[in-house]
């Protein structure tokens, strides 16, 4: 099975080494510069027990001429829109698309360049950091990835085909009859304790030590729920204990979102399709998200200051979801 993964940050490396360690044939869709560094080394997965260097990966910047099986997108969420684009040319027939992001709207962007049968939705929980531009850091386990499709919840041939693959590269992968709610369910964890944490400039542990942050992020979740349930998903009080457990003692004390990190340090954020996804499709329905328009309106002049006079960054945040 051929793999286009588009993307190589962290994600995408280690999707990409895990596949071609499992044998497969893998098409890393890179910057010029990652192409050119890939010319001369190879991939390089780094974890506790070590250190795997994996060879055989072809890195390009133009996918003219080409076509796969399967394209996993790897890029961040206000990318997805451009990969789907180029990934639509080159996608064999039957072929198949994964998003990964964080959000609930790739599968729809990407539905708007390729049939939306041939989508499938994905979350993917891992902790991997890019640390040279072939080299990757896994932190603890390896990847859980559900993945599913919008438009039908049983598994096409394809699908299968792809979990087995995943499975047998190591990622614990599985197929979800309910794509959307598994969308939804991790937008109300991460939207949530990252926005927060971007709020008080705080981690984890801090944030859940005090009780109004604490019951602040709670309040985003339930905020989340009830824009999710009516959008579609079936979300209920054992989802919320079970991201609230997650966030109460799931994570390192001094664990942030790559949200509040990326808006401390000034880069370009998924604000859009966290918070402020919340907001629009609160808007849409006409359901209150008070706790997610503070984040949004707050953040905001942050996140346009990262974008400002950046070209290669493609669609920004809508001002006004």
């Amino acid at each position: 099975m051929s793999v286009l993964v588009y993307g190589a940050g962290g994600i995408g490396l280690y999707l990409a080494a895990r596949l071609a360690r499992a044998g497969e044939p893998v098409t890393v869709k890179a910057r010029p510069a990652t192409v050119r560094a890939a010319a001369s080394g190879a991939v390089e997965l780094r974890h506790e027990g070590g250190a795997e260097v994996v060879p055989g990966i072809e890195f390009v910047d133009d996918l003219a001429g080409r076509r796969f099986d399967v394209a996993v997108v790897a890029t961040k969420s206000w990318q997805v829109e451009t990969a789907a684009a180029e990934i639509a040319p080159a996608l064999a027939p039957g072929g198949r698309v994964l998003t990964t992001q964080n959000g609930v709207d790739a599968p729809a962007r990407v539905a708007a360049h390729v049939p939306s049968d041939a989508v499938y939705g994905g979350t993917v929980v891992v902790i991997v950091q890019r640390v040279a531009p072939l080299a990757v850091r896994l932190v603890g386990s390896e990847a859980r990835l559900v993945l599913g499709s919008l438009r039908h919840p049983e598994p096409d041939p394809a699908a299968l085909r792809l979990v087995g693959t995943l499975q047998g590269a190591g990622v614990d992968a599985r197929w979800t009859e309910d794509i959307r709610t598994a969308l939804w369910r991790k937008l109300a964890l991460i939207a949530s304790y990252g926005g927060v944490g971007a709020l008080a400039d705080a981690p984890v542990g801090r944030t859940r030590s005090l009780r109004p942050t604490r019951d602040l992020v709670e309040r985003a979740m339930r905020e989340v729920l009830a824009v999710g349930n009516r959008s579609g998903a079936r979300l209920g009080e054992d989802d919320l204990a079970e991201i609230l457990g997650v966030y109460e003692h799931g994570f390192a004390p001094e664990t942030t979102a790559s949200l509040q990190r990326d808006l401390r340090e000034g880069r370009p954020s998924e604000l859009a399709d966290q918070s402020g996804a919340v907001v629009r499709h609160a808007a849409a329905l006409g359901i209150p998200v008070p706790v997610h328009e503070l984040i949004w309106a707050t953040q905001l002049p942050r996140e346009l200051a990262a974008r400002e006079g950046r070209a290669d960054l493609g669609p920004g945040p809508v001002v006004e979801p």
